[in-house]
């Protein structure tokens, strides 16, 4: 993004901590009781999938009784393939957010029923980057000509979704040159208003602080350059519906021919930039299924790293080994000796892709290794947990201690 990302944190560094009212846990636990909202406002419209217009309506949730004039935002678009959804079904995460002091913003975005392929796949992408860059701007125009009426703070903006909402953000946030548009698009670039859209709100800028992603993946890892907004994502290893690593997506069960990045090559290609970013797995081929399992864990893991950005403090990944099950013990995949103090010893059942993590999302081994017995020597790794991740015929997570 050109370094846009770093031109606002300067910005935001011109407003003191304590005035942004950080510490004591805000912008990263539940500090309200209760919430305000405003439902159905206006940012924007454009031509739905199925034809003419459609108004665009976002819903705003605000803590109540907050003293503070001006509060970051977090925007949170809801999921459902490109095809279905509304806002209300992110209704509880944005009140969550919102009684963390944050202002929650679940967005519209045009779904709509389409037979997916590459093509109308893309398509239904672009909507939703596009849908969102507009609230984005209407944010921005609220406060310029509306005499800021949610309290927010236009330099500490944060894009985010769950599922199809996530992979809208993440277009948003890093699809943002138009020589990165996909050959369909490109050819229809004057058309759609290039990679701002023509969903309203021109003038105002759609840059934002950062991206989270819960379960979201992007067309192409190379969108993302140094200076983009940091990267905060939750995914299950095992999904089914938005891949983790890199591969064909399909749409309600079609295969599109559409290949994309999940989270786990989309983490990595932050850090190869040097840029802020973590990344929490949670075993298992649920998809978005931590919000079952795990809502406090998952949600509190993002909220975390979104409120240090929004206080200029220095982002941490936290102790990711609350979310990977243990599941040495329950299931036929042993790692031995665990905890280790260098060489670790697994059995593979097929040739298998093995990926080792650190606690902060980051890649220190990877290899390809075929059947049977296979050694990881740890030796030279730091003491602490990690996360042994294999990829094969079956896959399968575990927890690694080195150090005894």
């Amino acid at each position: 993004m050109k370094n846009i990302y770093a031109a606002i944190l300067v910005l935001g560094t011109i407003t003191s901590v304590h005035g942004q009212g950080c510490g004591e846990g805000r912008y990263q636990t539940e500090q309200f009781t209760s919430v305000t909202e405003v439902l159905g406002v206006t940012f924007g419209s454009n031509t739905a999938v199925t034809g003419g217009a459609q108004t665009l309506k976002m819903d705003v949730y605000m803590p109540t009784g907050d003293v503070l004039e001006t509060r970051p935002v977090i925007l949170v678009a809801f999921g459902g393939s490109f095809i279905g959804g509304t806002r209300g079904d992110v209704a509880d995460l944005c009140r969550t957010f919102a009684k963390m002091g944050y202002v929650a913003v679940a967005n519209d975005y045009r779904v709509g029923f389409f037979f997916p392929n590459a093509t109308t796949t893309t398509r239904a992408v672009m909507r939703g980057a596009h849908d969102m860059k507009a609230c984005i701007r209407y944010l921005r125009k609220s406060v310029a000509e509306l005499d800021n009426p949610y309290g927010i703070d236009v330099d500490k903006i944060i894009a985010g979704g769950v599922s199809a909402g996530a992979i809208s953000a993440i277009h948003a946030t890093y699809l943002d040159q138009e020589l990165e548009l996909p050959p369909v698009l490109a050819a229809e670039s004057a058309a759609i208003g290039g990679v701002e859209g023509n969903s309203g709100n021109p003038g105002y800028s759609s840059a934002v602080l950062a991206c989270m992603s819960m379960s979201g993946a992007i067309g192409d890892t190379l969108w993302v350059n140094a200076g983009d907004p940091p990267l905060v994502s939750v995914h299950d290893v095992g999904d089914g519906v938005v891949p983790y690593y890199t591969q064909e997506v399909s749409v309600i069960g079609i295969a599109t021919g559409l290949v994309a990045s999940g989270s786990f090559d989309l983490h990595q290609r932050c850090t190869h930039l040097g840029m802020p970013n973590c990344l929490l797995p949670y075993p298992g081929t649920g998809h978005v299924a931590y919000l079952n399992s795990d809502p406090v864990g998952s949600v509190g893991f993002v909220a975390t790293f979104c409120g240090q950005l929004v206080c200029n403090e220095a982002t941490t990944c936290g102790d990711l080994t609350t979310a990977v099950a243990d599941i040495q013990e329950e299931g036929t995949f042993k790692v031995f000796p665990n905890p280790t103090s260098g060489l670790l010893q697994f059995n593979l059942s097929s040739a298998s892709e093995i990926r080792l993590l650190d606690v902060s999302g980051r890649v220190v081994m990877q290899l390809q290794a075929m059947s049977g017995i296979q050694h990881l020597d740890l030796s030279n790794l730091p003491d602490g947990m990690y996360t042994l991740f294999v990829q094969g015929a079956t896959n399968e997570v575990v927890k690694v201690v080195k150090g005894l």
